[in-house]
């Protein structure tokens, strides 16, 4: 899920939420209630800042708690829950929800753990614009154990990519299933009894392991067209009495097999897959290195196994297209398979590196130099400073909605500085600062809560089901680190451990923690490493899978967290940050915009997706299906690190340049439903921008409607400063983490290179320009 947000406009349409998870958190208070309550026990000092262990009581919230992952057992109790991943669901009901694996999707249920290899299926949505492309789950086999009645799945252990479920009996015995992203295969252990495999139709059958002269391991068939093969080891004996009914009878010692979903029917490709079908894999791990020198981001992809039978240990691994791109050194397929992410590639192996260039990051660009410009900005900038205390919605409590104003004021004091506007800096940097302390604090309405028996730090009140279902916490923190690191920058004292950097580091923690085994958060709670992005549901009950709606927002995120990293000198924190927006941006351009069209269906129709959910992908957000708000939402909020989205810039113009014919149909449908007239029209202004800014600065309306995390001098500020540089050029890299570059249409560069470090910095750009940084400073080139 997502959170709805609101154009400041007073004539924009209420945003609605919709979906399974439906209920609203909580009631809608004004700002002025964030600071009525006292300060109860038990309460936890860090720093300057202090959380609470359990909720205060009262209307901020007491009621409220994270949801009981109830259904886990074995290794999976000693750590934190790992919620918002691909197989949430498990914990959090007697039987999941799909689980989308890519290419094979899972689910568990009372008749057994369900498999099969989904297809394609278009639909429009009645009485809506929305679009969808899905692989639903389809349960081509569902296996049972025979010798017991499982009462429930659980969780049991899970690694970077792979989960360990269970259906359990309750008396020790369980049949154990391991799956994981990108493998054809899911492999099993049953403790006791035989085994049913129940097909979803008579079959055409490919292998009969009870014929002779056929190898008994091996037992294969096509559903629906699409083939299957169950590996038994050595010593197995079949029952296939029934066309849709297979029962295994296991062997005392040897209580596994596996099941892989087949690229086709050839007895080649079930040679290949016996091969490996008993390689079983243990554990998965993704590793990072940001190179500064040599300006790229290298990801190690590794699958640890067992050879439950004969030697080998190699497995096939399914890369998908961001993987695909990337992978060094270049990989020849085995198999394809066709998936909701496009083609999912086989390779042989147990590891595989990406490498991609990382293309900066700033906290601020540099000030305007055109008379004209400054003067327009001095004004706004005025009459900005005068509604700061009133950028906090009186509809909005929560940390999202106050997240979105601290958003706008740490891009608001950015622009104040470059323009050397100190005094308004100064007094904007105070605000900042005590908007984020009335919530570290702990002695408001609004305040942060350790629950020790999830594994997180929820924010009260919640905002979107940010606690009872867990959505979103990426999108919402990714605003306050973006705050913090601002504010970082100019007052490191107040970052410090000991005052309320602490309590920044929770949050930070609680979305990106890169320690594995943890009790409080648990590893990349919201960033799925083999997908490449992140996922907003926290319980993942959903028939389509979790799901990302702001791709852009989740950027945001990363990039807030690899600033607050650098502003407080911690270069692992800074390298995750960076590991995280990289990979991010990748997957956003592959799967939500895809330029190259290796994802998105022809029959979709439209020109990107603005929902990516684990078996489908939509046209359509979660409260309308108006076409500025469906480009928009994966646009903003507009900061230095929004340039990736000027990568392509015909492409970009294309989606802009369609907007009118597109809302004006929309409108003609009677689909405005109250709508302003120019809502977001400052955010696409600025996203235009990125690839013609004089045409950004004709589209905006100065006077028109602002969005919830804007300001009319940044916007300002933004379009200026892009028709004074030109557009981002991609082609350029840096030996540090810090810098843009941009080039006019003259082709003349301008350099850009951010120092937060204490020592003079010594820049060195890939076309041979350097430049020299002071500290904590920002300089220019030409």
């Amino acid at each position: 899920m997502r959170s709805p947000m609101r154009s400041r406009d007073p004539n924009a349409t209420d945003r609605r939420r919709a979906g399974a998870i439906a209920a609203l958190a909580g009631l809608l208070l004004p700002l002025a209630a964030l600071r009525a309550a006292a300060l109860p026990e038990p309460a936890v000092a860090l720093g300057l800042g202090r959380y609470y262990t359990a909720p205060k009581g009262g209307l901020s919230g007491a009621d409220v708690v994270p949801p009981a992952a109830a259904y886990r057992s074995g290794a999976a109790l000693g750590r934190a829950a790992p919620t918002n991943q691909w197989y949430s669901s498990v914990m959090f009901g007697r039987w999941s929800y799909p689980i989308m694996a890519h290419p094979m999707s899972y689910r568990t249920s009372e008749a057994g753990f369900e498999l099969g290899l989904p297809a394609k299926r278009f639909a429009v949505i009645a009485g809506t614009e929305r679009r969808e492309l899905a692989y639903p789950h389809v349960a081509a086999v569902t296996i049972a154990p025979l010798g017991f009645r499982p009462r429930d799945s659980r969780l049991s252990g899970f690694s970077d990519w792979l989960a360990e479920i269970s259906l359990a009996a309750g008396d020790g015995k369980t049949l154990k299933a391991t799956v994981l992203h990108g493998s054809p295969f899911a492999y099993f252990e049953c403790s006791s009894g035989d085994v049913r495999f129940h097909l979803a139709e008579r079959p055409v059958v490919l292998a009969d392991p009870t014929a002779k002269g056929l190898d008994p391991r091996v037992a294969s068939f096509t559903v629906a067209g699409r083939s299957y093969a169950i590996f038994a080891p050595q010593g197995a004996r079949w029952d296939w009495s029934r066309p849709t009914d297979l029962v295994l009878r296991l062997p005392g010692d040897r209580r596994y097999f596996s099941v892989a979903g087949l690229p086709d029917a050839s007895a080649a490709t079930r040679a290949d897959f016996l091969a490996v079908a008993y390689a079983f894999p243990t554990e998965t791990r993704v590793a990072w290195r940001y190179d500064e020198q040599a300006h790229v981001v290298r990801t190690t992809f590794r699958v640890s196994t067992v050879a439950r039978e004969g030697g080998n240990r190699t497995t096939f691994m399914g890369l998908y297209p961001h993987q695909w791109s990337s992978v060094v050194p270049a990989r020849q397929a085995r198999y394809r398979y066709e998936s909701v992410r496009g083609q999912i590639r086989l390779i042989a192996a147990n590891s595989f590196v990406t490498e991609r260039a990382f293309h900066g990051l700033l906290p601020s660009w540099a000030g305007l130099e055109n008379p004209g410009s400054r003067v327009a900005l001095a004004s706004l900038l005025r009459q900005d400073l005068a509604d700061a205390d009133r950028l906090v919605p009186a509809d909005g409590r929560g940390t999202y909605w106050f997240g979105k104003s601290l958003g706008a004021l740490a891009q608001l004091l950015a622009v104040a500085e470059t323009e050397g506007e100190t005094a308004m800096r100064d007094r904007l940097l105070q605000l900042l600062q005590d908007r984020l302390e009335s919530w570290f604090d702990g002695r408001h309405a609004g305040y942060f809560v350790a629950d020790a028996r999830l594994g997180t730090f929820v924010a009260i009140p919640q905002e979107y089901n940010s606690i009872l279902a867990m959505n979103d916490h990426h999108f919402h923190y990714g605003y306050w680190l973006q705050a913090a690191a601002q504010v970082a920058l100019r007052d490191p004292a107040w970052a410090a451990a000991d005052h309320w950097g602490g309590m920044v580091g929770r949050l930070a923690a609680d979305i990106a923690n890169d320690d594995r085994g943890r009790r409080d958060v648990p590893f990349l709670r919201n960033f799925d490493a083999y997908e490449g992005h992140s996922w907003a549901s926290g319980i993942a009950q959903l028939e389509d899978g979790n799901n990302q709606e702001s791709s852009s927002e989740a950027v945001n995120a990363w990039s807030g967290l690899a600033l607050w990293g650098a502003a407080t000198g911690n270069r692992r924190l800074r390298d995750l940050g960076v590991y995280l927006y990289t990979t991010e941006v990748a997957s956003a351009e592959q799967y939500w915009f895809d330029p190259d069209r290796q994802v998105l269906a022809p029959e979709f129709g439209k020109p990107f997706a603005s929902m990516v959910f684990g078996g489908k992908y939509a046209y359509g957000t979660w409260w309308t299906d108006e076409p500025r708000q469906v480009l928009g939402i994966n646009v903003l909020p507009i900061t230095p690190a929004s340039t990736y989205l000027g990568a392509n810039p015909a492409y970009l113009r294309a989606l802009v340049g369609a907007l009118p014919d597109e809302t004006r149909a929309y409108r003609d449908r009677g689909r405005s439903d109250g709508t302003a007239p120019d809502i977001w029209q400052d955010v696409i202004a600025c996203y235009l921008a990125l690839a013609d800014a004089d045409a950004g600065l004709a589209r905006w309306d100065r006077q028109g409607s602002v969005e919830a995390g804007e300001t009319r001098s940044h916007t300002l500020y933004w379009l200026s400063s892009l028709a004074e540089m030109g557009r981002p050029d991609f082609s350029v890299t840096a030996d540090t983490a810090f810098y843009a570059v941009f080039k006019d249409q003259s082709a003349a560069r301008t350099y850009l290179a951010y120092n937060p470090g204490s020592a003079p910095l010594r820049v060195s750009f890939s076309t041979g320009k350097v430049i020299e940084v002071a500290p904590r400073s920002l300089a220019r080139g030409r």
